[in-house]
């Protein structure tokens, strides 16, 4: 720059600039590449834009560094100058902008993107998706769900699972981890971050190795519950109920606590599952034993006038001044298990709402029931040959094993059973199997004691 227009430079003022665009479009340099630059509209606003020009790699680029008179002559020629350092050093500037630009217009909260992740993939995937929301909401939005996606870190990644295994939950542990990672690939492919906070986490940094459960309730263990159940105050009629229809019926929790009041005849004393209620996509009819029945019309007038069978206990209207739905329209998927943990009196070894199903398979065994019926009952289908050519539902020797094991559940519930009960019926099981066999008309099913 020659002597004279180095003068020019320094004698620029913030009057020249406002001289300028009061004489219309501007183009003129500052000095260093520094550039202000306004049309004749911006002009009439007294507006310009501060521009960097500059070569690099041989090509001619500029940078927009900001708009006069929001930055000022002073504060332009001091970006000017760092800009220019980083230029020296090989960095080309205005590519460095765009790359920032575009990250910061790729940024997502994680609650968001657990939503948009959560309806592409598990929603049309999975016959129960709330399941998996509600493990999202209970351990994963309070720690996470205020962050950006590129904030994650692993440390964030050992809280939540470190979360759920202090809840007790280890398989949902495990169940996590697998989510995040797909949930984070997801955002690796969306552009949102660019590696995957679980890389390097196994199930031996969340739940463990899964390894099936075995835990049942024997009779002294369901006499106590039952005690338990009767005489804490605030455990509720409500989920005594819950307790004694997951028993009886040998269903999965959200099977029976998502029922709908129109899946149930009472008439004809069948419940009607449908394909999409169960977890396996597997559609039955359960029948209804008459204890049962007596207990789902205590239970439909809890319910009042809701189409569900166990409606959602509160009903939320608004969170912080703003209007918003219930989760579930339905009894949340925690109710019960939150329920079993005011269960203080209760002196046998910790239990989940699933070991009921395992609870009543065994005790179906105890009684003399034959496999495949017991099976039914779970509504678990028949291993290999068998599976595929026996079709019977064996809805009437169902019927007979539920109504068998209901009387007994009964007994418990008005506390005039003990574990020498079960044992006597064991016994009388095995004498009528001895008995022959009577066999109906081609027209009737067979009917079969204990078996």
């Amino acid at each position: 720059m020659s002597v004279m227009n180095y003068e020019a430079v320094k004698r620029v003022t913030d009057l020249t600039l406002r001289a300028w665009l009061r004489a219309g479009s501007v183009d003129k340099g500052i000095g260093g590449g520094l550039t202000f630059v306004a049309s004749a509209s911006a002009a009439r606003k007294y507006q310009a834009s501060w521009i960097l020009r500059y070569r690099f790699a041989g090509k001619s680029k500029e940078k927009a560094l900001g708009r006069y008179p929001d930055i000022s002559l002073q504060a332009a020629r001091e970006l000017a100058r760092n800009n220019r350092a980083k230029i020296q050093q090989g960095v080309d500037v205005a590519a460095e902008k765009q790359h920032f630009k575009l990250v910061n217009q790729r940024k997502r909260p994680c609650l968001a993107l657990r939503r948009v992740w959560y309806t592409r993939y598990i929603v049309p995937n999975y016959a129960k998706p709330e399941r998996i929301e509600s493990s999202f909401i209970r351990y994963v939005d309070p720690i996470i769900g205020h962050l950006m996606v590129d904030q994650v870190e692993p440390e964030h990644i050992e809280r939540i699972l470190d979360r759920a295994v202090k809840a007790g939950a280890p398989t949902v542990a495990n169940d996590l981890l697998r989510y995040m990672v797909r949930m984070f690939n997801f955002a690796i492919r969306k552009r949102y971050r660019l590696n995957n906070p679980t890389t390097g986490f196994t199930l031996l940094d969340a739940g463990g190795t899964e390894r099936p459960r075995t835990r049942w309730l024997d009779c002294d263990q369901l006499a106590v519950l039952a005690t338990a159940m009767r005489e804490t105050e605030n455990f509720g009629r409500i989920n005594e109920l819950s307790v004694w229809l997951l028993l009886a019926l040998c269903v999965r929790k959200m099977e029976l606590l998502s029922a709908k009041k129109s899946a149930f005849n009472l008439e004809r004393a069948e419940w009607t599952l449908m394909s999409e209620d169960t977890k396996t996509r597997a559609p039955i009819i359960v029948p209804l034993p008459d204890v049962v029945l007596g207990w789902l019309k205590e239970v439909m007038v809890f319910s009042e006038n809701s189409e569900y069978l166990f409606p959602a206990r509160r009903r939320v209207r608004s969170r912080l001044g703003k209007p918003v739905k219930n989760r579930f329209p339905h009894v949340s998927p925690d109710t019960l298990n939150v329920a079993l943990g005011r269960l203080t009196s209760l002196e046998i070894a910790h239990f989940t709402v699933h070991d009921m199903r395992r609870t009543a398979r065994t005790h179906l065994a105890r009684m003399g029931i034959a496999s495949d019926i017991a099976e039914r009952a779970l509504n678990h289908a028949l291993q290999s040959v068998e599976g595929i050519y026996n079709q019977y539902d064996y809805l009437l020797e169902r019927r007979m094993a539920l109504t068998k094991w209901a009387g007994y559940l009964h007994l418990l519930e008005q506390s005039h059973a003990s574990a020498g009960d079960l044992q006597l019926d064991v016994a009388s099981d095995a004498a009528a199997r001895t008995a022959p066999v009577q066999r109906s008309s081609a027209s009737q099913v067979l009917e079969v004691t204990g078996n």
